[in-house]
């Protein structure tokens, strides 16, 4: 970037409060320039993104799509349009430059209290949210980006849907002919092969430490809600390449805590851990985070199948395992006693009547148990309570 475009850079997003110019100076360009009046031209853009400006027509700015409009998918766009209108843009659909994909699944018999909370989420911070990639606002941005170009490609595709919906994100983004995003950043539970191909380090998966939860801010009466944050201080733990590090001054420019981290897959591992000894777990005993670790039995299941992951894992996770401190044990079950009271995703989501996250959990333990010869036979059992309670629950449901 010569002295002229970087000189343009800091008086436009200072102006706009993007950023700070220590941020500015430190990544190198602004990733938030997504409201079309504080935009660059194009090709001070290009030169301080590295690409295309993602617009037709003299329209610059960063190009994102949320899918999943679930408790994480909503909180992130919610931070972005904040920070859209903080930056003094604004969210009229035509010039949206965020949208957040919902499922497009039907209501659930007897309603759907989560996308019910959506909506008065998304009518409050005018947020672009479609259930379709048909839908006419979503198009419109499209035909527009395309403009004189052969493909245009998202710059950030961020995927939050659980991991049992993964084929359905690429399907319905290939039916739609929507190109493999430049950068796609995966926030999931569990250990899952890549699901866009070729993409190398513009794949980033990343370990949140944080749960999401919609809370009543309307003393009980359902009109109006917010997204509380458990460990929010706590970054959002990336690998440290080149890519990762954009997506970390994207969020950084919304106020989201993030971080690129060296020793990644031993952080992937860490919290991979926390998750397989609750989250299945805490549907069967019914309870929350302190629930499980103050309840005797469910108390010494959890270090069973802590033992059982161990050795499953260690052969296939060499990296990871090599990180690991000589405590690694009370790391684990010191970082679930910091959620408290709260519930884990996947029990809550048991109790709306959703689908579970399993074979990306316990389901590889077992899996890579079957490989290296290490039985796993407290996860599949853990596995199967679980099943035999979805099919009670659901069971239950049919008959309302």
């Amino acid at each position: 970037m010569n002295f002229l475009s970087f000189f343009s850079l800091v008086s436009v997003c200072l102006g706009r409060k993007h950023l700070s110019a220590r941020h500015i100076i430190m990544f190198g360009f602004c990733p938030v320039c997504f409201s079309s009046e504080a935009a660059l031209n194009a090709t001070t853009m290009a030169s301080v993104r590295g690409g295309d400006t993602g617009g037709g027509g003299g329209k610059s700015g960063v190009s994102i799509l949320i899918v999943g409009a679930g408790r994480l998918g909503t909180w992130l766009a919610v931070k972005f349009a904040k920070n859209q209108k903080d930056a003094g843009g604004e969210m009229r659909e035509e010039n949206a430059k965020v949208f957040l994909k919902g499922s497009g699944r039907r209501k659930r018999v007897g309603g759907d209290k989560t996308r019910d909370i959506v909506a008065k989420l998304v009518e409050e911070h005018e947020i672009s949210h479609i259930e379709s990639y048909e839908d006419e606002r979503f198009q419109k941005v499209m035909r527009e980006k395309k403009k004189g170009k052969e493909e245009f490609r998202f710059d950030y595709v961020f995927v939050t849907v659980k991991t049992y919906a993964f084929d359905k994100v690429v399907e319905e983004m290939t039916r739609a002919n929507i190109p493999t995003p430049k950068i796609a950043v995966m926030l999931h539970n569990g250990i899952v092969e890549p699901i866009f191909k070729g993409l190398g380090d513009g794949y980033v998966p990343c370990v949140i430490p944080q749960s999401y939860d919609f809370v009543d801010a309307s003393d009980g009466k359902g009109e109006r809600f917010t997204i509380k944050v458990k460990n929010e201080e706590k970054p959002w733990a990336m690998p440290n390449t080149d890519e990762a590090k954009r997506v970390h001054a994207l969020l950084t420019s919304i106020g989201a805590n993030s971080q690129p981290d060296e020793d990644f897959e031993y952080t992937l591992l860490r919290k991979y851990f926390i998750n397989c000894v609750a989250n299945l777990l805490s549907i069967v005993g019914d309870c929350n985070c302190d629930g499980l670790l103050d309840t005797k039995d469910l108390r010494t299941r959890m270090d069973v199948l802590y033992h059982e992951m161990y050795a499953a894992l260690q052969p296939s996770h060499k990296e990871g395992f090599n990180k690991m401190p000589k405590n690694f044990y009370d790391v684990v079950f010191s970082g679930l006693r910091t959620y408290g009271a709260h519930f884990p995703s996947t029990k809550l989501d048991f109790d709306a009547g959703a689908l579970l996250e399993i074979d990306s959990l316990n389901g590889y333990v077992c899996v890579r148990g079957r490989e290296n010869g290490t039985p796993c036979l407290e996860h599949e059992k853990l596995i199967q309570e679980v099943q035999q309670l979805l099919k009670q629950r659901d069971d239950k449901m049919m008959k309302k």
